[in-house]
C-alpha cells in the first residue's frame, strides 16, 4: 500500500509575532534568574505583545523617605550617605559614604558581611562582584574619621536606572529608600 503525501508551503512569517514574543520572554527569564536572584514574573518585568512591536515595561512607584533618616545613619553607625549612582555605563552602581565615627562604622567594614542591594521596584538583590583578581569591590581596611569609602554593586542588563529607589544592607546596617542618581 502507498501512500501520497501532499507537501503545501506556509508563509514563514505567520506565526513570527508569537514566537518573538515567547522567545524574548525565554531569553528575559533565563538572563534574569540567576544575576538577580528572581524569575521574571517575581520582579514586576513584564513582556506585552503589541502589533507594531514587543515592549518591555518596569513598573514604578513612589517612595518617601523620612526627613530625620539622614541624622539616624550619622547617630547609630557614624556615617553619612553621600550617594548611589550608575557607574561603567550603567552596569554598576557605586554607593559612597563618609565615615564620621569610625567606632560605629565598624561593623560595615566586616569582610564577612556581604553587601545586598535590593531594587525597590522590583525586589532584585545584587550584590558586590568579587573579581579573583582584585577581590570584593569594596573597603573592608579599618575606617578613619572623615573619609569617604565605596563599594561597587553589579547593575546586570541595566536593570536599576539613575532615579530607581534601592535599599543598601550590610550587616544589620540597611540604608533605605536610597534615589540612584545618574553618572556625572
Amino acid at each position: 500500500m502507498q501512500q501520497h503525501f501532499k507537501i503545501t508551503k506556509r508563509p514563514l512569517n505567520e506565526n513570527k509575532p508569537l514566537l518573538r514574543s515567547r522567545f524574548i520572554k525565554l531569553l528575559c527569564s533565563l538572563l534574569l534568574l540567576p544575576i538577580c536572584g528572581t524569575s521574571v514574573a517575581e520582579s514586576g518585568f513584564s513582556v506585552a505583545n503589541t502589533s507594531d512591536s514587543i515592549m518591555a515595561s518596569i513598573s514604578t512607584q513612589k517612595v518617601a523617605t523620612h526627613p530625620r533618616e539622614k541624622t539616624y545613619m550619622k547617630r547609630q553607625w557614624g556615617v553619612e550617605i553621600l550617594y548611589v549612582r550608575t557607574t561603567a555605563a550603567g552596569y554598576m552602581l557605586e554607593f559612597r559614604y563618609k565615615v564620621l565615627d569610625p567606632d560605629k562604622a565598624k561593623p560595615l567594614f566586616e569582610r564577612q558581611t556581604k553587601p545586598q542591594l535590593t531594587h525597590i521596584e522590583s525586589g532584585s538583590t545584587f550584590i558586590v562582584p568579587t573579581p579573583a583578581k582584585t577581590g570584593a569591590l569594596r573597603n573592608s581596611d579599618p575606617p578613619l574619621a572623615n573619609h569617604t569609602y565605596w563599594m561597587f554593586f553589579a547593575n546586570p542588563g541595566q536593570l536599576i536606572k539613575p532615579g530607581a529607589h534601592v535599599n543598601i544592607q550590610i550587616g544589620e546596617f540597611i540604608a533605605k529608600q536610597l534615589t540612584v542618581q545618574e553618572d556625572s
